[in-house]
């Protein structure tokens, strides 16, 4: 499991949005999103953008866990919620279906209170090639 630490410890844009990938083991991952005034949009509430991804943060984690390199072809989000500055947000996400080319993934987006905020489904490609190729 250290080529996944380092392969998350490479994911510039999530530390940037200050994401911090939680947990992760084969085909799951969780992490959690302090949100500040820069995740916030002009209604200030938290941004789709920042929501969506915290999510794909945890997708590519779950995803990558198995060692191969996995792009994603295809994702949703769902919102049902407004987060506020001052809130964490935290994400789950769990392995649905796995085979040599494709993987499913969903990801669920809640609030410190439990409440649902938004739901992320991805699919990814599966490459012949590891992660470790692409940690410099």
């Amino acid at each position: 499991m250290e080529i996944i630490r380092k392969f998350v410890d490479h994911d510039r844009f999530a530390l940037h949005n200050g994401i911090t990938i939680t947990e992760y083991g084969p085909g799951r991952a969780s992490a959690r999103m302090k949100i500040g005034q820069h995740h916030l949009n002009s209604a200030g509430t938290v941004h789709g953008g920042a929501i969506f991804s915290l999510a794909d943060a945890v997708f590519s984690v779950a995803s990558n866990s198995h060692g191969t390199l996995a792009m994603a072809i295809n994702v949703s989000i769902s919102f049902f919620k407004a987060a506020k500055e001052g809130a964490t947000l935290f994400a789950e996400g769990r392995e649905v279906s796995l085979n040599p080319k494709l993987a499913t993934y969903v990801i669920e987006v809640k609030d410190e209170a439990g409440n649902a905020i938004a739901l992320f489904q991805g699919t990814v490609y599966r490459k012949k090639e590891s992660i470790a190729d692409f940690l410099i």
